[in-house]
């Protein structure tokens, strides 16, 4: 039995939430705390988790809650007054948006299936005409750097989160590129490997080989990007949550075992699962 004590879930979906999820945050809290994980980053797509793990990590359990939000239509879109409330409240990940952005909808469409909710905004593309951010991105990332927190790359298409970047290396700002893996977005191993590094890390999700993407992505895919970019900029996550998946502790530890049998050493996971979330959840 591998062991997840220690070890932090950087990305899972729990309930409640408008889309069908197979547990709620307290479960998956509960279930990472018997395993004494160290942390989840509970995530949503319509609104920010962080009131919600605030709540939960008053009740005692081993294993943290952090909280993130994913700047989609249903919270305003790239709005610093809505990050700027988000990180007040304690917020650690703020995240470009998923559905809500031109990169999602250029892949799947409005998928409907995945977000069954109505989209009323043109989908978000975060470069002016001339290829440079947008006024609202250049505030948030300056917003995000005073704070205690760090951005996320949402479902962005590689050009924008190769601009994204290089302005955060600039700026001096934390931040993860989410599922790099996964078939989307589908970032180029050679995107991974220039994006990566002391603090702009890489995510793979235990999704990118499940049923749950369009296609499925192999294990010595991902082990070859790991490789690839090195462990040490590198994070571990489910993206648990989807009714098409293991409950968020069952998809950690087969992800663990697929990537052991895939060649990883114990080492490299500890560095992935249980060192790096550390740097960016700045805990100590």
């Amino acid at each position: 039995m591998i062991s997840l004590e220690g070890v932090y879930d950087f990305h899972l979906h729990p309930g409640p939430s408008v889309q069908r999820r197979t547990f709620t945050a307290v479960e998956a809290v509960k279930s990472a705390s018997e395993e004494m994980m160290a942390g989840l980053l509970l995530k949503d797509h319509t609104y920010n988790t962080t009131p919600m793990v605030r709540s939960i990590n008053e009740l005692g359990f081993h294993t943290k809650a952090f909280g993130a939000i994913m700047l989609n239509e249903a919270v305003g879109g790239l709005s610093p007054s809505v990050v700027e409330i988000a990180l007040a409240l304690g917020t650690k990940e703020i995240e470009m948006p998923t559905y809500s952005s031109k990169g999602h909808y250029d892949a799947y469409g409005d998928d409907q299936k995945i977000f069954p909710y109505r989209k009323r905004i043109k989908p978000i593309y975060i470069l002016d005409d001339h290829g440079r951010l947008i006024p609202e991105v250049e505030e948030i990332i300056q917003l995000v750097k005073q704070a205690d927190a760090f951005l996320a790359s949402g479902h962005l298409s590689t050009p924008e989160v190769d601009v994204m970047v290089k302005r955060v290396r600039e700026v001096g700002c934390k931040m993860v590129v989410v599922t790099v893996s996964t078939d989307m977005p589908g970032y180029p191993l050679d995107a991974q490997k220039s994006w990566a590094s002391d603090s702009v890390f890489m995510e793979h999700a235990y999704a990118a080989i499940s049923e749950m993407p369009h296609k499925k992505t192999p294990i010595e895919t991902i082990v070859q990007q790991i490789r690839t970019v090195g462990a040490e900029k590198c994070l571990l996550a489910t993206d648990a949550g989807n009714v098409k998946l293991p409950r968020n502790v069952e998809a950690m530890r087969e992800l663990i075992d697929r990537l052991l049998q895939a060649g990883l050493t114990e080492r490299e996971i500890d560095i992935m699962g249980r060192s790096n979330p550390k740097i960016m959840l700045g805990v100590s």
